[in-house]
């Protein structure tokens, strides 16, 4: 009977993380001392809208392939996910600057035999040198968004998207997955004092 519990808590804890492994991982920062209110038009930064970074690149992946299909994707999420919030795109003097970085390069992922289990195991199997019994190696990607007072004359907000990627995603599924991302990123913002 505990057997069968172990395994059907087992495969929910599987299935939870199948779930979650699809949704990127977000984090946010912000000054908690800046004034968002007033803040009402944004633009791109003027040097750049943002930059690819790759940590293999070859002739497949480039940094500038990869940045000419990424860019229209995050740019047109920010731009809809601002103009939700009532914050429009400026022509000239905005409050804000916008920029977004793309990391792209691998990832590692393992597991020992034993890690799970608590210092006193309760069935009594003796402590063993623990072994690696689960190792993927996997492509990440991170997208970082920061959002610079034009005034204040400092980043205000940074927010990060991690999460794997699947090169067999069509850009549909792919614009998609950007599109959630941004507006998970983006969910809070502007933030309340």
């Amino acid at each position: 009977m505990r057997f069968g519990r172990f395994l059907v808590g087992l495969w929910c804890a599987v299935l939870v993380a199948g779930v979650s492994a699809a949704k990127a991982k977000i984090e946010i920062n912000y000054d908690k001392e800046f004034d968002f209110k007033p803040m009402r038009s944004f633009a791109w930064h003027p040097q750049s809208a943002g930059d690819v970074k790759v940590l293999e690149a070859n002739e497949t992946n480039s940094a500038a392939d990869l940045k000419a299909r990424l860019e229209p994707m995050v740019t047109r999420a920010v731009e809809q996910t601002f103009a939700s919030r009532g914050i429009s795109k400026a022509t000239a003097s905005p409050d804000l600057y916008v920029t977004y970085y793309a990391l792209i390069g691998p990832n590692i992922a393992s597991q020992t035999m034993g890690q799970f289990l608590r210092p006193v195991p309760e069935w009594g199997i003796p402590p063993f040198a623990p072994a690696t019994s689960s190792l993927e190696i996997y492509e990440q990607g991170t997208l970082v968004l920061d959002i610079f007072a034009v005034k204040a004359d400092k980043v205000v907000w940074r927010s990060s998207a991690k999460a794997e990627i699947d090169r067999q995603n069509t850009d549909k599924a792919r614009a998609e997955r950007v599109q959630s991302a941004v507006q998970d990123m983006l969910k809070k913002f502007p933030p309340k004092k």
